[in-house]
């Protein structure tokens, strides 16, 4: 009996020491494990034994009520963040919505608005689209020359060879327009390239208004890129600038271009081709066309109606345009019912050298008298110091404006000899042949410095007497 009283007295002080420990580390299991019902789930599972042992110690019921309450805590925690993220991703679509929005507006601002650059090649504003833009520049050719003299005086003088600023751009996607003003050495001003063009048919393009009939690789060629300071004797044949429309289409490796044209913007004066209308074509081909190498092949015709005055004039200058003198000159030929011009072409460039020739026939046919036969011709050749190269545009069939590949320019030395004839039966204009020299400086795109020595041998001249001269001329040339 006393050991059976002596070892319940030793189990209540055992369950006096052990169960108060169990009861507090379930407690505080309870609490720390809110969120984690099945670790606490587990820690209690193991602890149940010694739920058994301690019976006074801890309630089995307060245990399961505190489990029930931690789990309805832990659905209603769950069902919060469920809530709060439904927000959360409804904002998020909200705020990408609006951002969608204001990039939408950015984008329509942007393609709206304008973008203004000036380079080297003038002043452009162009839309973002690209539909609109605007283009400004111009041309300063200032001259020297000194002649001479051998019958003809042609007088030594400076002039204002070429003034004149263009604007030029699109109207909407497929409409163009350019509109040029010249100011020229004997102080009149007045429009020279003034049209309006259509593109929306590619690679087929149209033009109306007053530009060049497609005729003569020289010819088509800016005077900013021409080798010499003035164009061949053969360009007196070329008919420059007419009223008219045209047509044009091109490849990768041709050009192709026809018009029907009337007169100069000078026709309500006496001109030299009359009040008529003509028929003017171009074809070149580039056979040939790899990095600083080309062939170019090109033939033209110009088909023309004098008109009411059945007369024309032909005379050219000495490949100078500050004299006023003209060492051949036809004068008026009179009962001239139509002309026809044919001209061909061919023009080669290897690296930094070029070669460059065209021949041109006119053909005069008159109501009364015998029918005339005049043609001019040129040759020409460059090297290039520097080891630049000649840029062409195969799909207008001409050579552009050079960029020097040193900061210090590039240097052009330049050959030429060219001939015209203007003698045929009763008719004697007179028959010249010039031979030029030539040095180039392009200190840059935009700037170009000009040396030409000029002999001129007229035999005979328009009086029938023969004559030469030397001419020593010069150019600063400005495009911007």
């Amino acid at each position: 009996m006393k050991l059976s009283i002596l070892n319940l007295d030793n189990k209540t002080k055992d369950k006096q020491k052990f169960c108060p420990i169990i009861d507090d580390y379930l407690f505080l299991a309870a609490l720390s494990q809110r969120n984690k019902i099945k670790t606490w789930f587990l820690v209690t599972v193991l602890f149940l034994p010694s739920v058994g042992y301690c019976e006074g110690g801890l309630n089995k019921g307060s245990v399961y009520e505190l489990i029930k309450q931690q789990q309805k805590t832990l659905l209603q925690q769950q069902k919060q963040i469920e809530e709060l993220r439904k927000l959360v991703l409804e904002q998020q679509k909200i705020v990408s919505q609006r951002f969608d929005k204001a990039e939408h507006k950015v984008k329509t601002i942007a393609r709206s608005s304008a973008k203004v650059s000036v380079s080297k090649k003038g002043l452009r504003i162009k839309s973002r689209g690209g539909n609109f833009s605007f283009q400004a520049g111009g041309r300063i050719h200032a001259d020297y020359a000194h002649y001479n003299n051998d019958i003809s005086k042609m007088g030594n003088g400076a002039a204002l060879r070429r003034a004149r600023v263009y604007f030029k751009g699109k109207v909407s996607k497929n409409w163009r327009y350019k509109a040029e003003i010249d100011f020229s050495e004997n102080g009149k001003v007045g429009p020279r390239g003034v049209w309006l063009g259509y593109n929306g048919w590619k690679p087929i393009s149209l033009k109306l208004g007053n530009f060049q009939e497609s005729f003569s690789l020289e010819e088509m060629n800016s005077s900013n890129a021409i080798t010499f300071m003035e164009r061949s004797l053969a360009n007196t044949f070329a008919p420059s600038y007419r009223l008219g429309f045209g047509a044009s289409g091109h490849g990768d490796f041709w050009g192709l271009s026809t018009g029907l044209f009337a007169d100069t913007l000078s026709s309500s004066k006496v001109s030299d081709n009359g009040n008529g209308w003509a028929v003017a074509s171009r074809a070149t081909l580039a056979p040939l066309l790899f990095e600083n190498k080309l062939l170019h092949l090109g033939v033209s015709s110009e088909y023309r109606q004098t008109g009411a005055r059945n007369r024309i004039r032909l005379r050219a200058r000495p490949e100078s345009g500050v004299t006023k003198s003209y060492l051949v000159n036809t004068n008026y030929i009179n009962n001239v019912d139509h002309t026809w011009l044919i001209g061909t072409e061919l023009a080669a460039v290897y690296g930094p050298i070029s070669l460059q020739g065209e021949y041109i026939h006119n053909k005069v046919l008159r109501t009364v008298g015998t029918n005339l036969d005049f043609y001019g011709a040129y040759v020409q050749g460059s090297w290039f110091l520097t080891g630049e190269s000649r840029p062409y545009n195969a799909k207008q069939g001409v050579f552009t404006k050079l960029t020097p590949l040193h900061s210090y320019g590039a240097w052009e030395l330049a050959l030429r000899y060219s001939t015209l004839n203007l003698d045929n039966n009763d008719i004697t204009g007179g028959k010249e042949d010039n031979y030029t020299l030539g040095l180039n400086w392009y200190a840059n795109y935009n700037v170009r410095f000009m040396l030409n020595y000029i002999f001129v041998n007229a035999h005979p001249n328009r009086d029938g007497i023969d004559e030469s001269s030397n001419i020593l001329q010069m150019r600063g040339q400005l495009v911007f």
